[in-house]
Parts: C-alpha cells; structure tokens; sequence
C-alpha cells in the first residue's frame, strides 16, 4: 500500500521525522511495510521530499506536538528527492484530491501510486533536501489546515461519491463506563489491562517486550520515606528491546491509577493527583536519579536486576532474553548470555529510565505538568528520566453496526 505523511508547514516535523527515522500519525490505518512519501507545504503548494517503508510500531514520538499521534512506525530504506509539486495528482483525483490524497493518510489508488512513483524517480537523489526550520506557527498566511476543503451541504453529496473514503463508516456505538477502581479482580483498571496489555498498546511487540506484573516485587531502596502513605514500589515493570537504540533495553516503572467509582467528583480527582499520584511518580524518578545517594542507587539496581533474572528464567522468558543478547552478539557463547543481559540491564537503568502511567482520566495540562517534573530528574548518564502516560477508558457496547468498520462513537 502507499500513502502519504503530511507535515503541514512544519519542516521541523518533516525534519525530525528524518532524524530520528520515525513516522507518526494522527489516526490508525497505516500498517507495518507500507510504502509512505513524505510531503511538506511550502507557500500554497505541497511538495514531497522524502519516502520510505513503515518498519515496526515505536513509542518514540519526538514531535513538539507528539499527543496528536496516536500511532508512530520506525522507518527503513529512507529515499530522498528534489522537492516536487504534487498538484498533479488532480488528475487522479480529481475536484478534491486532497481530500482523497493528502488528509488522513489514505490508502492510494494504483494509478496515482504509479503516477507518484514514476514523479519521485524523475526527482530522486541520494542526499537529504535542505529545509529550513520552520514550525507550523512561523508564518500565518496559510491555515493550519492547510489542504482542509470547506464544503456547502450540497456539496457533502459529491465530495461521499468521488472520495467515499472520506466517509467514517461506523462500526458500532459504546457506553463509556467506570472502572470499579484500580485492583478489583473483575472491573478493575490494573487486571484488565494486565490481560490486553499487548491488544491494547500494539507499539509495544511482544517478541521485544517483558512486562512483569507482580504487585510489591520491585521496592526501592530509598534512605527515607519523604512523603507519608505514598508507596515507592511500581506496579509493573516494563522491559522493552531494541537492538539499534545506543542503550537497546529500556526500563519503565508502571503505575497504574484509576480514579474509578470512588473519586467522581473534579474535586476528589484533583486533591488525589496532587497529594498521591505525582509524589509517587517523583519517588519513583528519584530512586535512579543522582539526587538520590549512589550507594542507595546502586542496591536498588542491583536488587531489581537479580529479580528480573530470576522472573525471566522461565522457558518462555529465557528465550526471548537470548535472542534479545543474540542479536545483540550473533557469536556469544551461550554462558555468557547472562552476565550480557546484566550488563545492559545495568547500562539501562542508568541511562533508560521511564516513568509510565496509565490512568482512566488525565488532562493534557495534567500530562504536560508531570512531564516536565519527570525530566527534571537526572540518571548518572545525564539523561533525563522520561515520562509517558496512557488514559484507558472502559467501554460496554451498546450496539454493534458492521465488524468490517474500524471506527466508534462512545457515549459518556
């Protein structure tokens, strides 16, 4: 399949997107080896500068504006070009083509898919395009939206004949719902997505992933309790794995919250994010950052590392770590796969830390408060200590439409 990945007017997106060999995308649809151009808006025209194949879902969003991805890819065999006009797909497209190409990066036709193809070889070459910086706020002639089409009524009818993509077809509609609270065994936020873990966050491939999930396993070692009933101990902890990452092995603490039936009111919601769920996320930042004594670190990274040894001595788990360490070292010998995977447990939490929440309800302003109290907290590598959040709501179906459509409506 092949589709385009718009920037806008933001060649600083279009630029990091290069950089870091990441794609994002504001809905789902794009698919793992799917063929993508990559177009950026200059003045009134839209031009594409780059293509390449979507690899595997990532987790890394580096974008100023990274909460409007709901999905980002890693990306290989990155080609360059000229910068090219590609208006001329208005001949495949007809009236509104941007509707059909340009917006929601739509799966294209095979005759424009050919017609772009042949346009970027005509193009091609083997360096980068220079761009200059420029952010979509740097200049205001141009809408936002850029490639947005306002339609009349009349118009609506046309626009669902010639591009009936552009039509969300609904699948089914839902109750959203409480969770009960956070632990109960049946409604509760923690058991629930425990079970779905990777059907819910599909970025994370369970080949590359270890979650373990054993309340109270993983207690820091911290010289005192600074605040009184906030706990230091993470309900999970998350391992994930990739081999072209300086530091392949990340650590993430994960907490789960859930202010359920028990906190509906903004009130109560408030109070608790303030005096529970952001000091326990900075206990749990400080426990691997130098402001905490190194001695006192080190015990907590040694403790935590003997026990995710001894959690992933399984079957299953040791295999998984081995091609992990093989990948790594194709010629290691097997003895010393252990003192390897130790060692780049080691290097992780010194260098790849991760504080994860998942909650039923946070605000951006909430998000972006706790993010930036997170990166305050320095690992001995100078890196700061990452933060990410997920917001899992529980829906019950009200009616169910057609299976073969992807899209919902929820009612709260």
């Amino acid at each position: 399949m092949v589709r385009t990945l718009h920037c806008g007017k933001s060649t600083i997106n279009f630029n990091l997107c290069l950089d870091n060999k990441v794609a994002g995308f504001t809905h789902r649809g794009p698919t793992s080896g799917e063929l993508i151009y990559l177009l950026v808006k200059n003045g009134k025209k839209t031009y594409c500068g780059a293509r390449f194949v979507l690899a595997e879902e990532t987790d890394e969003k580096p974008w100023e504006d990274a909460d409007r991805y709901v999905v980002s890819f890693s990306v290989n065999n990155i080609e360059f070009c000229e910068f090219f006009d590609v208006s001329f797909l208005k001949k495949y497209g007809g009236e509104y083509w941007p509707l059909k190409y340009l917006q929601g990066a739509k799966n294209f036709d095979e005759a424009a898919a050919l017609a772009l193809d042949n346009e970027f070889n005509k193009h091609k070459r083997s360096s980068r395009p220079i761009t200059e910086d420029k952010s979509a706020n740097d200049t205001d002639d141009i809408d936002n939206n850029e490639d947005s089409i306002s339609v009349t009524k009349e118009e609506e009818k046309k626009i669902e004949k010639e591009v009936p993509e552009e039509k969300l077809n609904i699948m089914g509609t839902f109750q959203t719902i409480n969770f009960k609270n956070e632990s109960d065994s049946f409604r509760g936020l923690e058991r629930l997505v425990t079970d779905n873990f990777f059907d819910l966050f599909p970025k994370y491939k369970k080949e590359n992933t270890i979650l373990i999930s054993k309340n109270r396993l993983f207690r820091t070692h911290q010289m005192n309790e600074s605040v009184a009933g906030v706990s230091a101990i993470p309900d999970a902890l998350l391992i994930t794995f990739r081999e072209d990452r300086a530091t392949p092995i990340n650590i993430s603490l994960v907490e789960y919250e859930c202010y359920g039936e028990g906190k509906l009111s903004a009130s109560l919601r408030s109070k608790y994010m303030n005096s529970h769920i952001i000091p326990q996320l900075m206990q749990f930042a400080s426990s691997f950052s130098i402001i905490t004594d190194q001695q006192t670190r080190e015990n907590t990274i040694s403790d935590w590392i003997d026990k995710i040894i001894s959690e992933t001595s399984n079957d299953e788990l040791s295999e998984k770590v081995d091609s992990w360490i093989r990948r790594l070292k194709p010629e290691i010998k097997e003895r010393e796969i252990i003192s390897i995977f130790e060692k780049k447990l080691r290097e992780a939490f010194k260098s790849s830390v991760r504080v994860l929440l998942i909650i039923d309800e946070l605000s951006s302003e909430q998000k972006e408060t706790i993010k930036n109290i997170i990166s305050s907290f320095k690992l001995e590598s100078s890196a700061d200590i990452q933060f990410d959040s997920s917001v899992v709501k529980l829906v019950q179906k009200i009616n169910l439409i057609n299976e073969n459509f992807e899209f919902g409506l929820t009612a709260q």
